[in-house]
């Protein structure tokens, strides 16, 4: 991207412009330096952003959908699966400053209800050898369908979640993904993650 943008750069200014001044050529290169900020679509001041890699029930085998009773005592949960990733890798290497703590979660069902549920989880920057980057994710268990949320059997919905925490410099970091929930009848146990203990949820 540096030497794209340094390369249109000289392009721009070795044009020919009208003698008064250069309005066209900063219009130009404004636009330039817009497109190549924004084209990631991340946001915010911090290096590193999150992704979610997937959903799963045992924090590997990822899956588009999660199986789901209907009854409305119990709790639907997953294992979803976070990764922390430099903004610009060929740059920097990771610090523990990279290091991304996840300090809640906002859950929105399809059936238009919202909850957001406090955790405290370390999603670590990781470690470069050779050029590959390791160690940089972390297994979360989440809250799918809180108890009292179940719809009916044979029927879906969808689970939206957007993940926030800070990173070691205090820079907020940001992370969303979604799974299907079907509703079955008949199991005699909730989905869970068997990956990992359940972080303690506590309703924000």
């Amino acid at each position: 991207m540096s030497r794209t943008l340094a390369t249109l750069a000289v392009r721009v200014r070795s044009l020919r412009w009208p003698r008064a001044g250069h309005p066209v050529m900063a219009l130009a290169v404004a636009v330039l330096l817009a497109a190549c900020e924004g084209g990631s679509g991340q946001s915010g001041s911090a290096f590193v952003f999150l992704t979610v890699d997937g959903f799963s029930l045992n924090g590997s085998a990822f899956v588009s959908s999660i199986p789901s009773s209907t009854a409305q005592s119990t709790t639907t949960r997953a294992c979803v699966t976070l990764r922390n990733n430099l903004k610009n890798p060929t740059l920097t290497a990771p610090t523990s400053l990279d290091n991304v703590t996840v300090q809640s979660y906002t859950l929105t069902l399809s059936t238009g209800r919202t909850f957001t549920f406090g955790t405290a989880v370390l999603v670590p920057a990781g470690t470069v050898t050779a050029g590959n980057l390791t160690g940089n994710t972390a297994i979360l268990s989440v809250i799918l369908v809180p108890a009292g949320e179940k719809s009916s059997a044979k029927t879906n919905a969808t689970a939206e979640l957007r993940f926030r925490g800070r990173d070691g410099r205090g820079q907020s970091v940001e992370a969303e993904g979604a799974v299907t929930i079907v509703f079955e009848s008949g199991l005699e146990s909730d989905s869970n993650c068997s990956r990992t203990a359940a972080a303690a949820d506590t309703t924000a």
